[in-house]
């Protein structure tokens, strides 16, 4: 379940005073916190996914599968990321005898970049005998020797790829279709409310009126609520240092 962004502000509050001056306002700085916070939890998560279990569990909302044609016009087979892809994950192909087809179970065997010609791809008697191997990710500066390699070079059935000038480079040629495994970046965050005027005769104060509906929440699982809370803690004790800081330098300074 996402993190809502209003439970998230309660839980701030209840670790420090966020009234204190009115300074750490829930749409402008506690929002941006949020939203910075979590493009750089994006970002570490990414690079370390491969190497934990528990990061790929936390990067799950972000992990999308699309299934990619391939452009074989020139000496490799080529592909452009989908417009919402961030970073690479896996990549792997579905071979029937020997023709790629899309995944069924992605997008209903549709593929993103262009239509299928094929009008065996959804039948259920077509899919019962495919194999499925990995795309391995090639370095640039590998993948002109691994293609002359006589025992490692690409073959339909241990297939490589590479990234290079905006696309991806697929070897050997007569691979047609990829499955693409990648993370999308963060959607944003946004906090709706409004505020109720205070009641004069009895000194209760104004009150956030929280509009879920319109509001969007962070991704991440409730698993990572700790490592928000931990984070803006921080950067509300910086906010506030600085603009009490802010204040004392620009008091007048006494003459004798």
């Amino acid at each position: 379940m996402p993190i809502d962004i209003f439970d998230l502000y309660r839980d701030l509050g209840s670790r420090v005073n966020l009234q204190q001056g009115g300074w750490f306002r829930p749409n402008t700085d506690f929002l941006n916190s949020c939203n910075v916070i979590s493009n750089d939890f994006w970002e570490d998560y990414t690079n370390r996914a491969e190497k934990s279990q528990e990061v790929k569990d936390d990067l799950f909302p972000f992990l999308q599968s699309k299934n990619m044609i391939v452009d074989n016009k020139g000496i490799y087979g080529t592909f452009k990321p989908p417009d919402t892809y961030g970073r690479f994950a896996t990549a792997r192909i579905i071979v029937s005898g020997n023709q790629c087809v899309p995944c069924k179970e992605v997008d209903e065997g549709k593929c993103s970049n262009g239509d299928f010609k094929t009008s065996e791809e959804l039948a259920e008697d077509y899919y019962d005998s495919i194999e499925q191997f990995n795309v391995d990710m090639i370095d640039t500066n590998k993948w002109g020797a691994m293609n002359e390699h006589l025992t490692k070079g690409p073959t339909l059935k241990k297939p490589k790829i590479r990234q290079i000038d905006g696309k991806f480079q697929v070897a050997p040629r007569k691979v047609s279709v990829v499955v693409l495994d990648y993370y999308v970046k963060p959607t944003n965050a946004t906090f709706v409310y409004s505020i109720s005027p205070g009641n004069v005769q009895t000194g209760a104060g104004d009150q956030l009126i929280y509009n879920k509906k319109n509001s969007t929440p962070l991704e991440w699982p409730a698993t990572m609520r700790g490592q928000f809370l931990d984070r803006l803690e921080k950067i509300y004790s910086q906010f506030t240092r600085d603009q009490v800081l802010a204040q004392l330098n620009n008091q007048p300074k006494k003459t004798a």
